[in-house]
């Protein structure tokens, strides 16, 4: 897989659209004394597999380091997922390249994450370390500023993208105050490098799903032994499920999610949107008859009031833009009216009369 893209939008391709391989989705109950090596033992075994059966020379593996928590608490990724995916990785390809990656962040309670720091104290860099594997924090890399349809702000991504390479993302059982919940999709925002994501906040579904087109993971786990209910993404509960979800579709991965949380997947704004933009339905996904769902707590009761100040921040926004393009419009009239005029009304030709 590799990302396409330009100064002045995007344009990709899903899963679907490439006519690869079937969705397949496995849910799977982890016996706690069996360890990772036992759950990805099972996952060799389901049919189909969503594993790969050959790689390119490189594998992107992006955990969910949002913050300086240990897994146990539900908040991040185990690190123990980078041995044994590893060995996974390399029994397909003896000679692959890993690279874990990750950015630094202003977290949701406006706090700096170092991405260095944190792999550091969360024990990445001694496995990494241990298992040949790189890690790469994406705000010290060579940055591009692309646009995405429906976001009125530029983002910046790392030139690493632009690569090819097979994609593995890897997120937690979550709830979210601002979208309900956060899985596989809402991971993809640490691919983008700059810090503070506050200004995109309003934008977060539509953001979301064109990152989502932008690069799509080949294969998506959801660790569910440990969940985080209440007030999540950091701040909440855990809570045992001992489940784990593989897929080699992400909004496949996010419902199976929201399956074992209680959480009616049509309820989350960036899963709506993304099958949306990729011209589909959410899929339909049942839990396995050995894993019970259980009802995550939500406790944010200003959810409705967050949803409706972003929707003010986006109106504003469009005003705001709506006004700065006529007034620069009426500046360039008054200072050139010939030059604007000779150069607007072909452009406005071409709109009228395009097909």
């Amino acid at each position: 897989m590799s990302m396409s893209s330009n100064s002045a939008g995007v344009s990709t391709s899903s899963r679907a659209e490439q006519n690869a391989a079937p969705i397949a989705t496995a849910i799977l109950r982890h016996a706690p004394d069996a360890g990772l090596d036992g759950i990805l033992q099972k996952l060799r075994s389901a049919s189909p597999s969503p594993l790969p059966v050959s790689l390119p020379p490189t594998v992107v593996i992006k955990p969910n380091l949002c913050d300086i928590v240990s897994w146990e608490a539900g908040v991040t990724t185990d690190p123990a997922w980078l041995a044994v995916l590893a060995e996974e990785l390399r029994t397909i390809r003896s000679d692959v390249r890993i690279l874990v990656v990750e950015s630094d962040a202003i977290s949701a309670y406006k706090s700096f994450r170092s991405c260095d720091e944190t792999f550091d104290r969360l024990g990445y860099r001694e496995i990494a370390r241990a298992k040949g594997i790189e890690l790469i924090n994406l705000s010290n890399t060579e940055s591009i500023e692309i646009s995405l349809e429906g976001i009125p702000l530029p983002v910046l991504v790392s030139e690493l993208f632009l690569e090819e390479f097979y994609f593995i993302s890897i997120a937690n059982l979550k709830v979210h105050g601002y979208e309900y919940m956060t899985g596989i999709l809402k991971n993809s925002l640490g691919l983008l490098t700059g810090s503070d994501l506050t200004p995109m906040h309003p934008y977060l579904p539509r953001l979301i799903s064109q990152l989502h087109r932008l690069c799509p993971p080949d294969l998506c786990i959801i660790d569910g032994r440990i969940g985080l209910e209440g007030h999540g993404p950091i701040l909440g509960d855990p809570v045992v499920v001992n489940a784990v979800v593989f897929s080699n579709d992400a909004l496949a991965a996010d419902v199976a999610a929201c399956k074992l949380m209680g959480i009616p997947p049509q309820e989350v704004p960036h899963l709506g949107e993304t099958a949306k933009n990729l011209g589909r339905e959410l899929p339909e996904v049942t839990l396995p008859a050995d894993i019970q769902p259980h009802s995550f707590s939500f406790h944010t009761p200003d959810h409705r009031a967050i949803l409706l100040k972003f929707a003010n921040r986006r109106i504003h926004r469009s005003s705001e833009m709506f006004m700065n393009t006529w007034i620069n419009r009426f500046l360039r009239f008054k200072s050139e009216p010939v030059k604007f005029a000779t150069e607007a009304i072909p452009k406005l030709v071409r709109r009228l009369y395009a097909k």
